[in-house]
């Protein structure tokens, strides 16, 4: 056998039919095969880890959509809502609404709710409550489940002159009442009939403004709450008849009465706010998941790699029986395609199964029910990406391997040097990276997050090959330290082979996403806990009648440590036109469809509010008379596509309002102060019966006096004015806080398997680069090296190598959490070092941990065999 490297002893056929080749080539796969699956092990597991990652977060996402969408009716309280703000339905209205089908009417709004003294000299208990009143055909859908078993209707009736309540337990524990003891609610009292265990259609909204109390309908009138301009949502909602649809009925009742102003929705629309925040949150959570897979990738880069690696023999051999480079492409090919299918199905059996175990700790952190099942559109998507990510990273090393020479079972190892890939693969490969890019972006509601997170993952790649290139070249160029080991350490991060571009590529990612996390956290919970509550007022009051609003400012202004008092007032009126086209028909970004969303506050203003500075055009003059006006908020106008000139439609109570957009302000939404989308002209809304709103900065030391301020100012202001109500700012961002951290570990746990799959590439690399150090540690015992010598080495090595993936992932992961907070934060940005430090020392531990296991098993082997040899 001579001359391998053209004449060939033509084991294989020289020409064969595409169908014999394929042939061919499965059954040598299928021998290669029954050797086991030693070699990709890491292969198998990087994968499935990140496909049961991306198809974890879609089922869990579809499943909660499929409880929405299960629960719609019972959620929404009916087929068909209409929701009017400060006023009833018409006569008229009503009428048409019954057309369709039952009618139940419900009101809902915010109020302070108290106890009633049981001893002389006794003070009541005062707390901030969600109220609802209901008829009798409340609820339509679904049933009360109170304790004791009673039914609504009986537990709200009047009897003996007063009328029954119910409560959430949090209530009752709030102001220490107990069944059958009474409650005030402003003017009214109530007695406290049972507890809710239940509500159909309790609020699916992330913040809820007080613990619910439900009243009858009829009662409502006895809480003095009715008055002009009170924040009370009047709801109906209609239990359709055949043949009525719900999305016919809601188009028929727009266009019976176009200019109600009323917001009408039917089962489609329910939980829009809940559905958004699930979509985002799946969004992130996908795109996370999505960096586990890219990050294994590299894993499956590295066992191809390696398996090919241990093969060349193999391979030559066959070239110099006549095997083609493309049976021998296909060959390895099909073996890939099996491996991907086994680890794809692994990761879909784990995606599927998490709703399942995820559905009872998830049921109660959103106030919907998750649905489990096996949902096969995101178990495809995952496939899909699955499939896609062992394409991308797998062609390249199979493409190097058909390129083998023949020579290398004649000149050993130096013949077998490291080809590129071929063009096809080159181009094959590209195609893979675009449908991958396409698909990531395709499948995130808000188009920029997917970009962000293409270009993101590129810019990664580039910076950490570039940090690796640039890190080699300064560990070649420093001065030689005097320590042998750590000189011998320092050698090893830039010889040929050197382990820095796979360290930073498997822990890099991962580390970066943690860091950008953990800094983005920090910064967050730095403005809630720290910033905002020095800036921001202690209370916002609601519903302060004009009448009452010089007796509200004397009271609050009388208490000690109250160091300013803002008042504005207000009316909700809902955004209906841009330059007479209908809000609906305008492609709105998602980031201000939020303002669509209900009524929308409005003001008048004289001068620009506090916390908003006017970007574009001018405002107005303080004693200014004409046609309406509007200042807008920023972002909000790029949202809609407005601009200064264009003609903005509202409807308030019926009434429709035209004004000309003259200023644009940026608002510091953060800062709590009291802002508004849209702000008008004086004397736009003359004649509309208006209330006013106030928030009360009071002094905040932090010490027994401002919070004695605090409790004088809700104590002075619940008991002189019952129907206003209070809302506390400091429970509010405790609240939000707690959302946050819910969010967050969400992310991080999302974020963990980024990281996890870090890890395995890690293992795969170390040990690669072992296997190829044996000959240098032979070398060293021959030189008198002892173990102690070698293993010092190289945990030295090692421990510089997590060292540099930490700082460089910290660089990656500051930049991008700056970016997200000074983007969609809108807020300044601070680092902070205890996330930094984390991120490195964890760095360095892992890959400590990870080579010392390496390092042991090198140890272990023998010399004499390896000496023998040469």
């Amino acid at each position: 056998m001579t001359g391998c490297g053209r004449s060939r002893l033509n084991v294989f056929p020289l020409s064969m039919t595409s169908a014999k080749e394929l042939l061919l080539a499965l059954r040598l796969a299928r021998r290669e095969l029954r050797g086991g699956l030693s070699g990709f092990l890491v292969f198998l597991a990087c994968l499935a880890l990140g496909v049961a990652a991306v198809s974890g977060v879609q089922s869990t996402s579809a499943a909660f959509t499929a409880g929405i969408r299960a629960d719609a009716a019972k959620l929404l309280g009916g087929d068909v809502e209409t929701t009017l703000t400060h006023r009833q339905a018409s006569d008229a209205q009503l009428a048409f609404l019954k057309t369709g089908g039952r009618l139940s009417r419900v009101a809902t709004m915010r109020a302070m709710a108290s106890s009633a003294p049981k001893k002389q000299g006794e003070r009541p208990r005062r707390t901030l409550a969600a109220l609802k009143a209901v008829d009798d055909a409340y609820p339509l859908y679904g049933s009360m489940a109170l304790e004791p078993p009673t039914p609504l209707r009986a537990a709200l009736e009047e009897k003996d002159g007063r009328f029954g309540a119910v409560a959430d337990p949090v209530i009752l524990k709030r102001l220490g009442l107990a069944l059958g003891d009474d409650i005030r609610l402003a003017d009214g009292v109530f007695q406290v009939r049972a507890v809710i265990k239940r509500e159909p259609d309790a609020s699916v909204s992330l913040a809820a403004f007080g613990p619910r109390v439900m009243i009858a309908g009829d009662g409502l009138a006895q809480t003095g709450l009715l008055r002009p301009g009170s924040l009370v949502r009047h709801r109906c909602r209609v239990k359709l008849d055949p043949p009525h649809t719900p999305a016919a009925f809601a188009n028929a009742v727009k266009e019976a009465f176009p200019d109600a102003g009323w917001r009408v929705r039917d089962v489609s629309g329910t939980a829009p706010g809940l559905s958004l925040f699930l979509d985002r949150m799946t969004a992130v959570l996908s795109l996370v998941g999505l960096s586990a897979l890219l990050l294994g990738g590299l894993g499956v880069s590295e066992a191809v790699s390696g398996y090919l690696e241990g093969k060349t023999a193999s391979i030559a051999s066959m070239k110099c029986l006549g095997a083609p480079g493309r049976l021998l492409f296909l060959t390895f090919f099909l073996q890939v395609l099996f491996l991907t299918a086994v680890g794809v199905a692994a990761g879909l059996v784990l995606g599927a199964s998490a709703p399942y175990a995820l559905g009872p700790f998830l049921a109660r952190l959103l106030p919907v029910r998750l649905v489990p099942g096996i949902y096969p559109e995101a178990l495809a998507l995952a496939a899909a990406f699955g499939l896609l990510t062992a394409l991308l990273f797998s062609l390249t090393p199979l493409s190097r391997a058909r390129r083998v020479s023949a020579l290398v079972l004649f000149r050993g190892p130096a013949a077998a040097r490291k080809n590129g890939p071929g063009p096809t693969a080159r181009a094959a490969a590209g195609l893979c990276a675009l449908a991958l890019a396409a698909l990531a972006v395709s499948t995130t509601g808000d188009k920029r997050l997917g970009l962000g997170f293409v270009a993101a993952a590129a810019m990664s790649w580039i910076v950490f090959r570039s940090a690796a290139f640039l890190l080699v070249r300064l560990f070649k160029a420093a001065p030689r330290p005097k320590n042998a080991r750590l000189r011998l350490a320092l050698s090893g991060l830039h010889r040929p082979g050197n382990s820095v571009k796979s360290v930073l590529a498997s822990l890099g990612l991962g580390l970066t996403v943690l860091a950008g996390m953990a800094l983005v956290d920090a910064n967050f919970k730095d403005r809630m806990q720290r910033e905002i509550p020095e800036q921001a007022p202690s209370f916002f009051f609601i519903d302060i009648q004009p009448h009452q609003l010089d007796a509200f400012k004397k009271t609050v202004a009388a208490v000690p440590g109250v160091r300013s008092l803002e008042a504005a007032p207000t009316v909700r009126g809902r955004f209906l036109e841009l330059n007479g086209v209908p809000v609906e028909d305008i492609d709105v970004s998602p980031d201000a469809a939020w303002v669509l969303r209900g009524d929308r506050a409005l003001t008048v203003a004289a001068a620009p509010p506090k916390g908003a500075d006017v970007v574009r055009g001018a405002w107005w003059p303080e004693d200014r008379r004409g046609p309406p006006l509007v200042s807008m908020d920023e972002k909000i106008a790029e949202g809609f596509g407005a601009k200064l000139g264009d003609t903005v439609t509202f409807n308030v109570l019926g009434r429709r309002i035209d004004a000309k957009i003259a200023s644009l302000r940026r608002i510091n939404w953060l800062s709590l102060s009291m802002n508004y989308v849209f702000v008008l002209s004086p004397g736009a809304l003359d004649n509309t019966p208006l209330t006013w709103i106030a928030a009360a900065y009071t002094d905040k030391s932090g010490d027994a006096s401002s919070s004695e301020a605090d409790e004088a100012v809700f104590e002075a202001v619940t008991a002189k004015f019952p129907n206003i109500t209070v809302v506390s700012i400091g429970e509010t961002l405790e609240d939000a806080t707690a959302l946050a951290e819910k969010i967050g570990a969400a992310v991080t746990a999302a974020a963990a398997a980024t990281l996890a799959a870090g890890m395995l590439v890690l293992a795969q690399s170390l040990r690669a680069a072992l296997r190829r150090r044996f000959y240098e540690t032979v070398i060293y015992k021959v030189c008198g090296a002892t173990r102690g010598d070698i293993i010092a080495v190289l945990l030295l090595e090692y421990a510089l190598l997590g060292v540099v993936a930490g700082i460089t992932a910290l660089f990656l992961g500051a930049v991008l959490s700056w970016f997200f907070v000074t983007t969609y934060f809108q807020t300044s940005w601070s680092f902070f070092p205890g996330p930094a430090l984390m991120t490195v020392a964890g760095a360095a531990v892992l890959t400590l941990a990870l080579g010392l296991g390496g390092v042991r098993r090198l140890l272990g082997r023998k010399a004499w065999p390896y000496l023998r040899n040469e």
